[in-house]
């Protein structure tokens, strides 16, 4: 139901909201740095790593996580979504505003680290719903744009290889 897109591209339910583009700034650019950092990393025990070595990384996992939690203890609701590399799209009940905005993306939905994304938004009615197209801003720094898209491939490829 959701459109191809012109990129690579994975399908999910994530958490995700739309807020006016005033919000952005540069601490929400570096916490979004930081987090596509984490999540564009290769996944933990990908090369059968030292089990004290796995232990730890749970541990810095889970105090990320408490941190996190206090930092943004409301978790938007889980939308099925297409994220691009350069687009991200979905469907909704309500009425989106066409415009900049900013994008909250978490992940993982069972995770409070979250993504903040400037995006371009444009909407279209479709069979009683409301399709959003949401384009990244090109704001992104380079080592920003790499990691996000580290990640879209990644996950792209974990899609391919589930369809196997």
């Amino acid at each position: 139901m959701l459109p191809t897109l012109d990129t690579v591209s994975f399908d999910d339910a994530l958490p995700l909201s739309l807020h006016t583009r005033g919000e952005y700034g540069p601490k929400l650019a570096r916490e979004t740095r930081l987090a596509l950092r984490v999540i564009s990393a290769a996944p933990a025990g990908s090369d059968g790593g030292d089990a004290q070595l796995l232990r730890l990384e749970a541990k810095l996992d889970l105090a990320l996580e408490l941190a996190l939690f206090g930092r943004h203890p409301e978790t938007p609701a889980c939308r099925a979504c297409r994220l691009g590399l350069t687009e991200i799209v979905w469907l909704q009940d309500e009425a989106a505003s066409i415009g900049d905005a900013l994008l909250r993306l978490s992940p993982n939905p069972d995770s409070a680290l979250t993504l903040f994304l400037p995006v371009s938004v444009r909407a279209t009615p479709q069979d009683g719903r409301t399709l959003v197209r949401t384009q990244l801003a090109h704001t992104f720094d380079e080592a920003t744009r790499d990691a996000w898209e580290k990640w879209v491939f990644r996950r792209h490829r974990e899609a391919i290889r589930q369809l196997s």
